[in-house]
């Protein structure tokens, strides 16, 4: 019995010495007898794992424990555990770490690395290895994998493969990270699709190799990943770019196509042919504007398109600022959602059909909205009453002023107060004070720019509900209960050139008598009622012959405005300006009517005094905000000037309504008073220049209230001054 266990003994001594020999010796067993023993070692292991832990799957391990507890007990165990502890390390090296050896811990990340896709950089290395059977892996492998990531790499987020597979069914089969690319789509994309996955007959096979193979040349296995990782995310990425940028949302994409539909439709509306609505409202504007209906009718069978369309400021179709457009013949028309067309409002039309069938250019009065001082100059028939017609000289308060170049305002000088600050409701508190104390409100004005005490305050109430809304010293704006605006300025100012002398006369009931004296010894005498507003202007020579130029203190005739002719022409200019000749009989056309009206109701009533035609003056421009004219442009003004000059003399009765106009960009109140200023600067430019009596012009401002071009914005042609010869329209008392 001894001798059998020496000899046991001693043939465990020498298999102990053998082992490690036999377990380097694995590198070199061919590739068919390493596979039956991969399969082998595979079945062992799944049939240990049934009953024991991972970390106690090594068959051979358990054997020689046992083997060793029965004939160790003596002195020779120290042998018997060695050996066993050798083959329990070979075994568990062998079956455990199948896919590298301990002394290739970096090849085995590596082999690792090779049987994933370049995904598995992040979260899907991990549903990849979760989906790979169970005899593929141990738990340490697992966890250490899970906790320990790659050097310089970030650890990927750890997902569960159920959840991987109801991540890949909501995306299609496509299992995405955050912030992955695209997925690859197509037959292609499936064969990438399917590399990207582990095969698991493959990992099993991987598995069981022998590690030693990489131990072998761990350099050129790092070399061979590294370039199969670039190679497929090259593949990869030519493979997203011909993809839809987002396949898993299919409603961007109908939105994309949608997009590019109404693109490409809005370049087939602008160059094709224009549509007209069979709308409602595009009926009854066609019932009511029959004549430039079939105008319209007439264009759009001829095949008018779309690109003939101009915008009303003048450019081209599409209008950026989406505003009415124009047809070729001059239909202006309004834009449809669906890309149609129909008649635009009648008063944003700039042609009409007269009787004769002929499309003729509307006035910029025609079409515009009835003001109330419109319809009080309309309905008005008493003569007006007030102390300074019938007073004695003498019994008002007068006030004389011997003007100078120091104190008079010439055309080149802008005005000293700046129109925005009249527009603040913080007015001057002095003048507040001097101005809000009275009762008077007809007083009010009287004060503020004849008297110079100051400036109306912004906001305050003057007789007949009209509140202030700008206020300066030589202009006031106020705003009627129906919003429509009224300037109101001293109309003596005009007179005050230097050299003369002005003797005002205010009477208590707010009406005033001013007498300018000039150094010649002719003299003006204007009569104003309580509100400014010029009742009488008559020109005493220095023979002492009286000419009456205003008189608006008779009774007159109510205006029924639909009785009134059309309005005039408007003068053609074409792209040269008029030459003398040509300006002389414009000026000259006498108004088609056999009646007359008061200055109140020409300047109040826009279709009254759209029955004769203004000239405009496009000679002169203003800078921003300012109504200064410089000597230069003036000097523009000669052949104008010279036209009125000579009109005069021959008639000093004849009167020129000088008016001022702006476009809608700004305050309107401020434009309203910019007009009138501007207005005026143009008459003391005929005045100082080239002679004309200034007694025989009329200055009045209209803002933004007629445009000669029917569109909102910045539109040079509606900042204009012009110029309209009122002889005809204006009634006199001889």
């Amino acid at each position: 019995m001894r001798r059998i266990i020496h000899n046991s003994t001693a043939i465990a001594a020498c298999l102990s010495l053998l082992a490690p020999h036999l377990a380097m010796a694995q590198t070199h067993i061919p590739d068919d007898m390493s596979k039956k023993r991969s399969e082998f070692d595979v079945i062992a292991q799944a049939d240990t794992e049934i009953e024991l832990p991972i970390e106690e799957d090594a068959a051979g391990q358990t054997d020689t424990e046992a083997e060793a507890s029965v004939e160790a007990e003596t002195a020779e165990q120290t042998d018997a555990e060695t050996e066993a502890s050798v083959e329990a390390e070979t075994a568990e090296q062998t079956d455990a770490e199948t896919e590298a050896p301990v002394e290739a811990e970096t090849a085995e990340q590596t082999d690792a690395e090779t049987e994933a896709p370049v995904e598995a950089e992040t979260a899907e290395q991990t549903d990849a290895e979760t989906e790979a059977p169970v005899e593929a892996e141990t738990t340490e492998q697992t966890d250490a994998e899970a906790e320990e990531p790659i050097a310089g790499e970030e650890a990927p987020a750890a997902k569960p493969a159920k959840a991987a597979e109801q991540a890949a069914e909501k995306d299609g089969g496509d299992v995405t990270q955050d912030d992955a690319r695209p997925a690859p789509k197509g037959k292609q994309g499936q064969e990438k699709a399917e590399e990207s996955q582990p095969n698991e007959e493959v990992t099993e096979q991987e598995e069981q190799a022998p590690a030693a193979d990489a131990a072998s040349a761990p350099e050129s296995s790092e070399t061979a990943d590294e370039d199969a990782l670039a190679k497929a995310l090259a593949e990869q990425e030519e493979t997203a770019e011909d993809a839809p940028e987002d396949a898993s949302e299919p409603e961007t994409e109908t939105e994309a196509d949608a997009d590019a539909q109404s693109e490409t439709e809005a370049e087939a509306d602008v160059s094709g042919e224009v549509r007209l609505t069979d709308s409602e409202a595009a009926a009854k504007r066609s019932e009511n504007m029959s004549g430039l209906s079939k105008v319209l009718q007439g264009e759009a069978e001829a095949g008018m398109s779309v690109d003939q369309l101009t915008c009303l400021s003048g450019a081209a179709y599409p209008c950026t600022d989406g505003g009415p457009v124009m047809t070729p013949r001059g239909v202006v028309l309004e834009a449809q959602e669906d890309g149609s067309f129909m008649l635009a409002r009648a008063r944003d039309q700039m042609y009409r059909v007269n009787k004769e069938g002929e499309l003729v250019q509307r006035a910029a009065e025609e079409g515009g909205v009835e003001t109330e001082a419109a319809k009080e100059a309309a309905t008005a028939t008493e003569a007006p009453t007030a102390s300074a017609l019938t007073a004695e000289s003498g019994e008002g308060e007068v006030v004389e002023q011997e003007v100078t170049e120091e104190n008079s305002r010439s055309s080149a000088e802008d005005f000293e107060t700046n129109l925005r600050d009249a527009l603040s409701a913080d007015a001057d508190q002095d003048s507040q004070e001097q101005t809000a104390g009275s009762d008077d409100d007809d007083n009010d004005l009287t004060k503020a720019l004849l008297l110079g005490l100051g400036a109306v305050a912004v906001g305050s109430m003057l007789n007949n509900n009209r509140e202030v809304a700008l206020s300066s010293p030589d202009r006031v704006v106020v705003t009627r209960a129906d919003g429509s605006q009224e300037v109101i300025k001293d109309e003596v100012a005009l007179l005050r050139q230097p050299g003369s002398t002005v003797s005002t006369e205010n009477f208590d009931d707010g009406s005033s008598r001013t007498v300018v004296t000039r150094s010649d010894g002719s003299k003006i005498v204007t009569i104003r009622d309580a509100d400014l507003r010029v009742l009488r202007r008559t020109l005493v020579s220095v023979d002492g012959n009286s000419t009456q130029l205003i008189d608006d203190t008779t009774g007159v005739e109510p205006v029924n405005i639909a009785e009134l002719p059309d309005p005039a022409a408007p003068v053609q200019t074409g792209d040269a300006p008029l030459d003398e000749e040509q300006l002389r009989a414009a000026l000259q056309r006498e108004a088609n009517i056999d009646r007359r009206f008061t200055l109140g109701q020409i300047r109040n009533i826009p279709e009254v005094r759209a029955l004769v035609a203004p000239v405009n003056i496009d000679a002169i421009t203003f800078e921003t905000g300012s109504a200064a004219i410089k000597s230069d442009q003036a000097k523009q003004l000669s052949m104008l000037g010279k036209v009125i000059q000579q009109s005069i003399s021959e008639n000093p009765r004849e009167m020129f309504l000088i008016e001022g106009h702006t476009d809608t960009v700004g305050d309107a109140a401020m434009n309203l008073a910019l007009s009138d200023r501007r207005a005026e600067s143009v008459a003391l430019a005929l005045s100082e220049y080239f002679d004309v009596p200034p007694e025989n012009l009329v200055v009045q401002g209209y803002g933004e209230q007629y445009l000669k071009i029917r569109a909102e914005g910045d539109i040079r042609s509606n900042r204009r001054a012009s110029v309209r010869r009122i002889t005809e329209l204006l009634q006199t008392s001889e």
